[in-house]
């Protein structure tokens, strides 16, 4: 059940922050914060069962492009591929892929395109001798944030603790709290303990993309603050 919402979690997080107002410039940092929060949470590398849907699309005998209209894809997490007489097979995927015009079944697939209007262009490889199903399963991209009175996605009531102190991180770093390790341990050690099924590939691919994106959230917030102290002087 979902019908928790950013202000909730601004509730929770302002104590904890001396009761900072969050909410500076009309409605951010704050609005800003909660889309951090909710773009780590649905993002690679990871993967929830209220977060999965499914795709299917036939093949046609010779073509290796089939746009499919799925406006809320994210990433594909797993793929397969049956042939007629209901048979399935494994198939491997890709960012991208080269046309091919060997014809066999084929065992690779890529999202290939995506037109930003809610069709993306899966390519397979080889070139389909036959007329096969391919089906997969996929993480949605994430909702936009655009009020405090936004729920969160779909992320639901139970993972309450893993926003708000996701989003007490975010906050506690655009306000320069002293406390931000403290903060960003918290949410780092929730959120990667309920996806323990990470590979140690994985798991470290997340915590560089976190160092780099609170480095950049910091040099933003100094150089901000130097601009408006220039000014002062």
């Amino acid at each position: 059940m979902v019908t928790l919402t950013v202000q909730n979690s601004a509730n929770f997080v302002r104590p904890y922050l001396k009761n900072q107002p969050i909410y500076v410039n009309g409605q951010e940092p704050g609005i800003f914060a909660g889309n951090l929060v909710l773009q780590t949470i649905l993002a690679p590398p990871f993967r929830w069962p209220f977060n999965r849907r499914s795709f299917q699309f036939p093949t046609q005998t010779g073509l290796t492009d089939y746009p499919v209209p799925i406006p809320d894809f994210g990433f594909i997490e797993t793929q397969w591929i049956s042939d007629s007489t209901g048979k399935n097979f494994a198939l491997n995927g890709a960012i991208s892929l080269g046309k091919d015009s060997t014809q066999s079944r084929p065992t690779l697939i890529a999202p290939q395109y995506n037109d930003n209007q809610g069709t993306i262009t899966f390519r397979v490889k080889n070139t389909p001798d036959a007329v096969y199903t391919v089906a997969g399963d996929y993480q949605r991209s994430p909702g936009l944030i655009s009020s405090p009175a936004s729920m969160w996605d779909v992320v639901p009531d139970y993972f309450a603790h893993v926003y708000n102190l996701g989003f007490l991180a975010f906050l506690s770093l655009l306000v320069n709290d002293s406390r931000f390790p403290v903060f960003e341990r918290w949410f780092l050690a929730r959120i990667l303990s309920l996806q323990d099924g990470l590979d140690d590939q994985a798991r470290d691919l997340f915590l560089s993309n976190w160092m780099n994106m609170t480095r950049t959230v910091m040099r933003s917030q100094a150089a901000t603050q130097q601009g408006t102290a220039g000014r002062g002087t």
